[in-house]
């Protein structure tokens, strides 16, 4: 199987498990955490950090699409780090 099948095979299916789709809800979390919090941050809105840190992070969702938003950005991520961890694995395997 070729390591593009891999990717889209590993974006697709691991939210279809429960463990699969709580770790990439989780994760997706987390990466929009940061975004939002560095966004206000670079802004110099350094309350509006503060809240957007604690929304993200504190407070569950509240709607279904926020799920799925947090489940597929974790998703992707997650399938681009495998992707180039995958290929740089593939690459160190045959130097000497």
């Amino acid at each position: 199987m070729s390591y593009e099948k891999g990717f889209i095979k590993y974006i697709v299916k691991t939210p279809l498990t429960l463990v699969g789709f709580a770790s990439m809800y989780i994760f997706g979390g987390t990466i929009l955490t940061i975004f939002h919090t560095i966004s206000e941050l670079f802004s110099g809105h350094f309350v509006n950090a503060f809240l957007q840190y604690f929304l993200f992070s504190a407070l569950p969702p509240t709607s279904i699409s926020q799920v799925v938003v947090q489940v597929a950005i974790g998703s992707s991520i997650a399938g681009i780090k495998w992707y180039v961890a995958m290929k740089n694995r593939q690459f160190r395997s045959y130097s000497f």
